[in-house]
């Protein structure tokens, strides 16, 4: 038998219109009862909170104890008085239990949380995905923007590479076509010099790129080329 009641009875208790007291001092406003044995049918075990008495009730079983505690998880109930009437086998029992803080309490304070908590805990992860968004939108951004950089810079280079090839396919042909006219006379390398390349960071072809908003009609910074202040003044 545990020491914990199975049921706390506050005031008086009644099977099948039967006053529950107890058998020694006659209490029958604080008592406690406790299953007793494994058969629905035993008796079930009375204890007296006045003279601290106990017995095994004539009347009252762990069936219909069972009864009693399965009407107390599915009743909704008021929060001062558990009131309660249980059936078991045609034996009818009446009476209160003492206020105890039981699983319907527990799932109303729950659901009272989760109202107020959830709408905080939605706002919270709307405002993690999107800074977790922002910050995968200017990654990739920058991420891009130096692709796209590289890959102008490369194509810059090629161009010029191409330039300085043809310049030298050019000076070749010049040469080879004075030599079957004079054949050979006159100079022997190309009349045209060596084209350099020019000093000035960032220069291709004459033309240096630069981020500015001076130049930009929208007001934003944007890309242009200005002509480079060493190279193309030299060449004009």
């Amino acid at each position: 038998m545990r020491v914990k009641p199975d049921l706390k009875l506050v005031g008086i208790a009644r099977v099948d219109d039967t006053e529950l007291a107890c058998s020694e001092c006659g209490n029958a406003f604080s008592l406690e009862i406790h299953k007793h044995g494994l058969r629905e049918v035993s008796p079930a075990w009375i204890s007296c909170l006045s003279c601290g008495k106990g017995e095994d009730s004539r009347v009252v079983t762990n069936g219909l104890v069972d009864e009693v505690l399965a009407g107390w998880l599915k009743r909704q109930k008021d929060a001062d008085r558990d009131v309660f009437t249980a059936e078991w086998r045609g034996i009818v029992m009446t009476g209160e239990l003492y206020p105890t803080f039981d699983i319907h309490q527990a799932v109303g304070a729950a659901k009272a949380v989760h109202e107020v908590a959830a709408p905080e805990v939605k706002k919270w992860w709307r405002s993690k995905k999107k800074d977790a968004k922002a910050q995968v939108k200017d990654k990739v951004g920058a991420v891009t923007g130096a692709a796209k950089g590289k890959a102008k810079e490369t194509a810059d280079t090629v161009k010029e590479k191409a330039g300085e090839a043809a310049s030298s396919a050019k000076a070749a042909a010049i040469s080879t076509a004075w030599t079957l006219q004079t054949g050979g006379a006159g100079p022997t390398t190309s009349v045209q010099p060596k084209r350099r390349r020019c000093t000035v960071k960032g220069c291709r072809g004459g033309k240096v790129t630069i981020s500015t908003r001076v130049h930009s009609s929208t007001g934003k910074t944007r890309e242009v080329k200005i002509p480079c202040g060493v190279c193309h003044r030299s060449s004009t």
